[in-house]
């Protein structure tokens, strides 16, 4: 009898310590918001001109194992006006690897255009972009969105985007003003635009992303 009662007395432990190992830890929420940004904080760029589809609310970036994915959200984002002679600009900057890039879109009376840029600073502190090539991008009226994705390749000679994190977020909207093929006074927008741009409303954040991360974005859409 002692036996049999030292037998089930085991057995009832073995249950006991299989439970908890039968339930799966829950899955990382997926990260979304990196740079936000308060409503109503822009400055005025034209009169007659929509502040609302340069009034940044938030913003982020996602990775998968082939491409990179910037997301814009704004107020409003109102189709290019076809008689207007002036471009809207957009721009995502980020840190990898000690070299900074840049996605930029252009909404212009022509076409959209979507574009990525490596930066670089000399020694009067001053930020040059140089242009990496065409990428894709969407134009989202509907959810107020701009998406840009570029192939991780595109960034291959100065950053691998392995075993780092992506920080340094800084998210601008400008409206272009002339056709000087300058940047911005800041050396942030308008590297494809062919255009000067003043800044409409701008944020940055101090978050960090990696690489290949659950995120609320859809890399690639």
């Amino acid at each position: 009898m002692r036996v049999q009662r030292v037998g089930i007395a085991v057995v009832v432990a073995a249950g006991v310590l299989a439970g908890p190992l039968a339930h799966a830890a829950p899955a990382p929420r997926p990260v979304c918001n990196l740079v936000t940004d308060p409503a109503g904080d822009v400055t005025p760029s034209a009169p007659g001109v929509d502040s609302n589809d340069y009034d940044i609310r938030s913003a982020d970036i996602a990775t998968d194992a082939h491409r990179l994915t910037a997301v814009i959200r704004l107020a409003s984002l109102a189709p290019e006006d076809p008689m207007s002679v002036m471009a809207r600009d957009y721009e995502l900057d980020f840190t990898a690897n000690g070299s900074s890039f840049g996605l930029l879109a252009s909404l212009l009376t022509g076409g959209d255009s979507f574009e990525a840029a490596v930066y670089t600073t000399d020694a009067a502190g001053g930020r040059y972009g140089t242009d990496l090539g065409a990428v894709s991008g969407v134009v989202d009226t509907a959810h107020h969105e701009i998406r840009v994705t570029a192939p991780l390749t595109l960034f291959a000679p100065y950053a691998t985007f392995k075993q780092t994190y992506i920080d340094h977020l800084y998210v601008g909207s400008a409206r272009a003003v002339g056709d000087s093929g300058a940047t911005s006074p800041d050396g942030r927008v308008s590297i494809g635009s062919q255009s000067d741009a003043v800044v409409v409303d701008d944020a940055s954040s101090k978050a960090r992303y990696m690489p290949q991360r659950r995120s609320c974005v859809h890399v690639g859409k």
